[in-house]
């Protein structure tokens, strides 16, 4: 195949306003670099180092097939370019250090070859912007072709290595023949099933429809991942069938197929990792040649996909969590669309913002896996993230969080949990308006007598008004107003006479129904409202006092810790 790179990949994204002569230059200079890496990373190195010198990035963090790149702190590729505040990605973007951030996908098809994500200090202007935009699309071309020309390349290494085994080994040429075609079939066969986007189960069920063999793939611990082919899958190979250690140091060290059993292995393995094995199940032990090859082509297609997945899984949570984080804090823009639809999700709808909270022994991370179990039974369209002791969800169609609140106290079997939820926002920009609605709701469930379940913020009534900023300093100055002398009353004597006041307007002024929850007598109780009449000064007779006084024990018991 002809290495050069077609004119079409140096074309300009539509809208681009056209760079000067120097920028052309540059341009054109670590878009070559691209193309002539040795290997994906230096790719991306170039990208990184063309981002640098076209625009005010100060960082950039590179995602290839889920494995973070760490890159040095940005410096001047050519001369005349604009020098930039030193900053280092940490491995793990945060998404702390800049005021400005966008996450490309760099996409082949309908398979994800990476990301890259960058970072400014201050918004890059439109020309800049376009500049980056552009650089994108030369990465994601140049990692493309090298892809395509990695497995053309390894092909056509194979089906040379086979013809001349099988020309030397069988004396019948229209049988070496027969092999060599049936090899280089299935070959191919894997190589499309690798490109179409299915993924691991679409290389699992090539491989069965290739060797007519049941085919399978298991993690390094035996469990079943993907199965193809008739019939169940087998159950979990039991201690009794050798050290599990053992088979994994044959697969990994043993060139070809390794038989175990009623199976053929083969290793899925990527820069000296073992991610899992791929099998075949035959008892019968009739697979041939073209048949473990075909195997140890699965495997060797299988790698990057599992690589991907297990990158991707460590990776997409921290990402979802800031873009959470920003959505929530008001910092959102035009690219946080972007970034959400990578993950599948659509901003552009209604949302609301749930806060949970679950003490006892699920940790955050925990409650947050329930709360995606739980959003998947209900149907729910969600982002997960955290703030501070809190787990924050952005769900679309979420009404109420009574059925959220149920199905995740079944997943974490416990109920002890509480979930606030906020109003409809219909945009991302009420969406720190709907968090701080769904804090308060979480809050006022939170103390108040039964502190386990939902709570909506429009069920708040007057505590709606309460709870934070403003609304919250006028509740303080209300409670200390009619409440404040028997409030040091009691900490100066010890007594709890802000109690009785409380549960006896709770029971509608009932010296009987008082004295029942007080567990005290009912001469205790008109002795100790005496007491408040003289010590508040307040006429528990006259229906303002009664309401106020009643209005600022609620407060009181809902926003404040007992003295």
């Amino acid at each position: 195949m002809d290495d050069a790179v077609p004119l079409a990949m140096t074309a300009s994204p539509p809208h681009a306003v056209p760079p000067t002569a120097g920028v052309a230059h540059t341009l054109l200079r670590h878009t070559t670099a691209m193309f002539e890496g040795v290997d994906e990373f230096a790719v991306l190195g170039a990208a990184r180092a063309a981002m640098a010198a076209l625009g005010p990035f100060d960082a950039a963090h590179l995602l290839h097939n889920g494995l973070p790149v760490r890159c040095a702190p940005f410096t001047p590729a050519v001369s005349g370019a604009r020098p930039h505040t030193a900053a280092t990605a940490t491995g793990h973007p945060d998404g702390a250090g800049g005021c400005w951030m966008r996450v490309y996908a760099l996409r082949d098809g309908d398979r994800c070859l990476g990301y890259l994500v960058v970072r400014a200090r201050t918004a890059p202007s439109a020309d800049e912007t376009a500049l980056a935009d552009l650089l994108v699309r030369q990465a994601r071309i140049a990692l493309a072709w090298m892809a395509r020309r990695r497995l053309e390349r390894a092909t056509a290494a194979d089906h040379d290595r086979l013809r001349t085994a099988e020309v030397r080994r069988d004396a019948d040429p229209s049988a070496t023949v027969a092999v060599l075609e049936r090899t280089a079939a299935g070959h191919e066969a894997l190589a499309r099933a690798a490109a179409s986007g299915r993924g691991e189960e679409g290389i699992v069920r090539a491989l069965h429809e290739l060797t007519g063999l049941p085919a399978l793939t298991e993690d390094l611990f035996g469990n079943l991942r993907v199965w193809a082919g008739p019939g169940q899958p087998p159950p979990p190979r039991g201690p009794d069938l050798g050290p599990r250690e053992e088979l994994l140091q044959r697969a990994r060290h043993q060139p070809g197929a390794v038989r175990d059993r009623d199976r053929l292995i083969a290793p899925i393995a990527m820069a000296g990792d073992l991610l899992g094995l791929v099998a075949l199940v035959d008892p019968d032990r009739r697979a041939g040649k073209p048949d473990t090859s075909a195997l140890d082509q699965a495997g060797l297609v299988l790698a990057p996909e599992l690589f991907h997945a297990r990158r991707l899984a460590l990776l997409e949570p921290q990402l979802r969590r800031d873009l959470v984080d920003r959505l929530i804090s008001g910092r959102a823009t035009e690219d946080m669309f972007a970034c959400a639809a990578t993950f599948g999700h659509d901003l552009h709808r209604p949302h609301r913002v749930a806060v949970l909270q679950w003490p006892g022994p699920a940790d955050q991370a925990a409650l947050g896996d329930a709360v995606a179990r739980a959003a998947a039974r209900l149907r729910l369209d969600v982002l997960i993230g955290a703030r501070r002791e809190t787990t924050v969800v952005l769900a679309v169609g979420l009404d109420s969080g009574d059925a959220l609140y149920r199905a995740v106290s079944d997943d974490l079997n416990t109920r002890a949990g509480a979930i606030g939820v906020g109003g409809r926002c219909d945009s991302p920009a009420d969406l720190p308006h709907s968090y701080d609605e769904a804090a308060r709701a979480l809050t006022v469930r939170r103390r108040s007598h039964d502190p386990h379940g939902s709570t909506n913020f429009e069920e708040l009534g007057l505590y709606r008004m309460m709870g934070t900023g403003d609304g919250e300093r006028e509740a303080d100055r209300f409670v200390h107003e009619w409440l404040g002398a028997l409030l040091d009353y009691d900490a100066r004597h010890h007594t709890d006479l802000v109690t009785t006041l409380s549960r006896y307007l709770e029971s509608g002024g009932s010296y009987d129904a008082t004295s029942e929850i007080l567990l005290i007598h009912r001469s205790t109780v008109r002795y100790r409202l005496q007491r408040i009449r003289e010590i508040t000064g307040h006429d528990l007779s006259d229906v303002e006092a009664r309401l106020n006084l009643h209005v600022a024990t609620r407060i009181r018991n809902v926003f404040y810790e007992p003295r």
